[in-house]
């Protein structure tokens, strides 16, 4: 939904003082878009030695709502202001087994983005509070069209499952502690951006974490993305590196690649610790066509293969199978998925844990 509201002189002056010198002339009325979706689904976990079905919201793409306000100024530049919010419904990542009735639960680190944005063609983009720092996404360069359901941060899929001891009893070990793609997250940071040059964009951030009580440590973070087609052809390449609070270096990236005829896709993610030495590689491949009036539908399969999480010397796999398809009239995305995952941790026999889901994310 979009509006075009008067805005306040004083208001304006504010704005103005803001913004370096040559942006301050408006261009024409500001505009404020509202938007959001719906992401629920139900969710079965096996882990070996028993079952559980619930109704979640899907974490992969939480349930949101959020506002955009953007004012036009001189030579193509704009001032936005942006805030996003989780809704707070039990999600998928925090299920256990034990308590995993679907329940709205508010608490302020829903909150994904409060932030305030000054875009220039020819400066670049500079964002100040709580938004994405500079390794956000990295990890995620993907057009398979199935992340909703399927991507490289699995343990966003059911991260709190605890792995179950072959003879009887809970690991230590929960899926969370055996899966991760070290992508960047949101913080209330400083980031700047700047313009594409022959499709590379460079990102730095500096921020800290100020939402979860206890913690406060800070990140460092430069992202180097790179988009482009070739003829028939479209490419999109992400790296990156963050330094943490917690003396943790994290180097990732990703690269994927989609022909635009037949729809068929392939991504690769990647990542290590430089203070540690758990590593992983995500291969995902896809294909996704028109064959219905509906929509478009997209399938895809994908590996995760990670070594030293949780304990030196384990081995993390998984293998998924997600399948979404386009309602155009609803704004609507159907899905299904199934996946595996596999943990050793060397020092014990481990059941394997299968999770089926299914469900739809709708978009207004």
């Amino acid at each position: 939904m979009t509006y075009s509201p008067r805005i306040p002189p004083a208001s304006a002056g504010l704005i103005a003082l803001a913004l370096p010198l040559p942006a301050i002339a408006q261009q024409a009325g500001p505009e404020v878009d509202f938007y959001g979706h719906l992401n629920l689904g139900i969710i079965n976990v096996d882990r070996g030695d028993g079952s559980n079905t619930t109704l979640t919201d899907n974490d992969n793409s939480n349930s949101r709502v959020g506002v955009i306000y953007t004012q036009a100024l001189q030579g193509g530049s704009e001032f936005r202001l942006h805030f996003e919010t989780a809704l707070g419904f039990t999600g998928s990542s925090s299920i256990n087994g034990a308590d995993d009735g679907l329940e709205q639960n508010y608490r302020r680190t829903e909150i994904r983005k409060f932030e305030a944005i000054y875009q220039s063609p020819t400066f670049g983009t500079v964002s100040f509070g709580q938004g994405s720092i500079a390794t956000d996404s990295t990890a995620e360069a993907d057009f398979s069209g199935t992340s909703v359901i399927a991507y490289s941060s699995l343990q966003d899929q059911a991260g709190s499952q605890v792995f179950q001891l072959a003879g009887g009893g809970a690991s230590a070990f929960d899926i969370g502690d055996a899966f991760s793609a070290f992508d960047g997250g949101r913080r209330f940071r400083i980031r700047y951006d700047t313009p594409a040059f022959a499709g590379f964009s460079l990102a730095v951030s500096a921020g800290e974490e100020v939402l979860a009580r206890g913690n406060d440590d800070e990140f460092y973070d430069i992202g180097l993305t790179y988009n482009q087609d070739y003829g028939a052809y479209q490419v999109a390449a992400r790296t990156g590196l963050s330094i943490r609070d917690s003396d943790e270096e994290l180097l990732l990236g990703s690269v994927a690649i989609l022909h635009e005829a037949t729809g068929l896709n392939l991504a690769v993610a990647t990542g290590r610790q430089q203070e540690g030495d758990a590593g992983y590689v995500y291969v995902k491949g896809g294909i996704k066509r028109d064959w219905i009036a509906a929509g478009e539908t997209r399938i895809s399969v994908d590996y995760y293969s990670g070594e030293d999480f949780g304990v030196t010397g384990s081995d993390s796999q998984s293998v998924g199978l997600a399948v979404v398809q386009m309602v155009d009239a609803w704004n609507t995305e159907l899905y299904a998925s199934y996946r595996t995952f596999e943990f050793d941790d060397t020092g014990a026999d481990l059941l394997d844990q299968d999770v089926t889901f299914v469900g739809a994310r709708w978009r207004f």
